[in-house]
């Protein structure tokens, strides 16, 4: 007689999983250069004075499904990374990537995000 087969599919389920590990990834890669980069701001050496720490304090990450995003809202940051015209630059926040990027690939590596 007549036999009934099922398939069944778990792909959406598989990416879902694949997402949240990412992003759960991407969180630590955020927190990991965040901690850097605080530490570089606060570092004396070569770095002006901290004088306030609202550079410091301002320093944050963001994920977002694919992406994270590390930096900080205020103005004078983005000038004592680049430096200016009458300053020279005092990088803090791709320094805190290049610091860690063996813990940012190994926290990447280890997020599972493939389907087998």
């Amino acid at each position: 007689m007549g036999q009934s087969v099922t398939v069944r599919s778990y792909r959406k389920e598989r990416e879902k999983e694949i997402v949240d590990n990412l992003q759960r990834a991407l969180g630590r890669v955020g927190a990991i250069v965040e901690r850097q980069a605080k530490i570089n701001v606060s570092q004396s050496s070569g770095h002006p004075k901290v004088q306030t720490g609202r550079l410091r304090s301002s320093i944050t990450h963001n994920t977002s499904s694919d992406k994270v995003e590390i930096g900080t809202n205020v103005v004078y940051g983005k000038y004592l990374e680049l430096g200016t015209v009458n300053h020279p630059p005092y990088p803090w926040l791709f320094p805190a990537v290049e610091m860690k990027r063996s813990e940012i690939i190994n926290t990447l590596k280890g997020g599972k995000f493939t389907i087998d």
